[in-house]
Formats: C-alpha cells, structure tokens, sequence
C-alpha cells in the first residue's frame, strides 16, 4: 500500500478490497431502508384488499363474485411482488454506484485542496478522524457526524478561489490580503451549495474560523450561535496545526500543544467542548498524529462505513434519485 501523499483509491488492490467493503457496507444498509419502506407498503395493500374482499362479502354474498376478486388479489401480489424486488434491486445496484461515485469525489477534492494549499492529504485525514470522535466524546448527535466528517475533509475547499500570489505567500500577510484570504470560507460555502452533501458539511467549511468570544470570522458568531460541528472542528484543527510538521516550525509536544490551546478557553475554543478533548487528547495523538498514513487511511475507511453509508447519506441520495 502506498504511504506518502496517497489516497485509498489509488492503489489497485487496496481500491478493490476498499470498493469491495463499502459496496457490500452500502447495500446492506440501504437493503434495510428499502424494506422499512417496501413492507409497510404491502401491508397496507394487503390490509386493503383483504377489506374490499370483506365488504364484498357483506353486501355481494355470491359465492362466485367472492372468489373472483379473491384470485385476482392473489394473482397480482404474485405478480407485483418479484417486479417490486427487480425494482428495488436496480434502485439498490444504482444508488450504490452513486455513493461510491460520491464518495471517491470526496476523496479526490480533498486531495486536490491539499496540493493546492501545499498542505498534506493526511492533514485533511487527521483532522476528519479527530473530529468524529470528538463528536463522539461530546455526545454529538449522530446524525450530524456524516457532515462533520464531509466538512472536515473539505473544510478549506475554498482555497480553490484564492490567488496562487496569495495563497503561497511566504511572509506575513497584509490587512488587505488578510481579508482577502479570510474570504476562503465565503468561497467554500458557495462551492459546495448545490452539492447534495449533509448540511453539517457546508456549516464546517463555512464556520470552522469563528471563535467562541465572537471574534472570528466570517460572521462574528459568538458561544453556541457557531454550530457544534464548527466548534468542535476548531479544537481538532489547531491541534493538528500545532502537533505536527510545517514549513515554518517543527511540532510541539502533546503537552506543549494542550498548554497552548488552553490559553483560548472560553475566548478561541469552547470551554466544554476543550475539557472533552483534553480527556481524548493522549488517545488521538498516539492513534492518529503519530501513526502512519496507511493506518490513517484504515481509521478514515471504518468511519465512512459506520457514517458516511448511514442512513443519513443515503437518505439524501434516494431523495435525489427518486426527486
């Protein structure tokens, strides 16, 4: 397996066993979302012909008439029923190719945005990792894990529309390019507002530069008017920044990391949310700063096969397909 600036599509073997497990992850759950809806349809189709042949009963008491109705009923659950599992199995082959697709383009635009920004894909990796279960740590609700997860991987997409000039800059920035790089969060935003992605991931990419004591930006949102997956991808970005390699500074210890982070509680980081990291901190820089990135690729692919295939995605999907 590859283990520099790679990406689990890439290798051929690795790809397939990756395609394999997340096709088989997709059609197994989506399998139980199409059943949820199938059943209760047929139920009531059933409740319902079973009440026409009652009231048939009631008021044409002629044993032929009864009978009729009763065969046809029967004839056509025997018909409809194998057409409704063909149709479901070509929605199912279908939405599958298209969670894949989707997914495999996640993949490569955070790929894309790391070489744009001359950052590392594993950044983009570990910081998707980190967030997840910090949502965890924080009793996040599930269903906004997807979106944190999307928005973590794309969260700095915007870049795409800052200037090269600007963007690669290697002194201090000016006041008035500074604003200009700031509107890389407005940039991002716009990017991906028609995407069919979670709206968790849009508040990340958009918010993640907002502080806790309203001095951030875009908005200048303040405490709990930044969204949750925003705060808490704050907290997971800037230790990621801090702990490892960058062109300008070697990285700080776990320790050193923490201290400093602890001098924006409450004015940087949200103050709850920080105490939950500091309990996961050890956990995650030995697990996910520290680690290899193959190891970082096998964490990130048993996160999209708990999240990113839960119903949560795929519901957006067949909204989609079925609009």
């Amino acid at each position: 397996m590859p283990t520099e600036g790679t990406s689990w599509l890439q290798d051929d073997e690795e790809a397939s066993r990756t395609d394999a497990r997340l096709r088989q992850s997709v059609r197994r759950s989506i399998w139980k979302m199409l059943l949820w809806r199938i059943l209760p349809v047929v139920g009531v189709f059933v409740l319902l012909g079973l009440a026409i042949i009652e009231v048939i009963k009631r008021y044409l008491p002629s044993s032929g008439t009864v009978q009729l109705p009763a065969f046809v009923l029967l004839v056509t659950v025997v018909i409809l029923c194998p057409l409704i599992i063909l149709s479901a199995r070509k929605v199912l082959a279908l939405v599958v190719n298209l969670e894949m697709a989707h997914l495999e383009l996640l993949v490569v635009l955070s790929k894309a945005i790391a070489q744009r920004d001359n950052a590392t894909e594993e950044h983009n990796l570990r910081v998707a990792i980190m967030a997840v279960h910090l949502a965890i740590a924080v009793g996040l609700d599930r269903r906004l894990i997807p979106g944190l997860f999307i928005g973590a991987l794309l969260h700095d997409v915007g870049k795409i529309g800052i200037s090269d000039t600007l963007l690669l800059k290697p002194g201090k920035l000016m006041p008035e390019e500074r604003q200009e790089m700031e509107r890389h969060v407005v940039h991002g935003n716009a990017i991906l507002a028609d995407a069919t992605l979670p709206g968790g991931a849009r508040r990340v990419v958009q918010y993640h530069h907002e502080r806790f004591d309203g001095n951030g930006y875009p908005e200048g949102r303040k405490g709990a008017e930044i969204p949750p997956e925003a705060r808490l991808f704050a907290i997971v970005d800037t230790f990621d920044a801090l702990t490892s390699n960058r062109p300008y500074r070697q990285p700080l210890a776990l320790e050193e990391a923490l201290d400093t982070m602890e001098f924006e509680r409450g004015t940087h980081f949200d103050p709850d949310y920080l105490e939950a990291f500091k309990t996961i901190a050890q956990a995650l820089y030995n697990r996910v700063v520290r680690v290899a990135p193959e190891h970082l690729m096998k964490q990130a692919l048993e996160l999209v096969k708990k999240y990113y295939t839960d119903s949560s995605m795929k519901s957006i999907v067949l909204r989609k397909l079925i609009k």
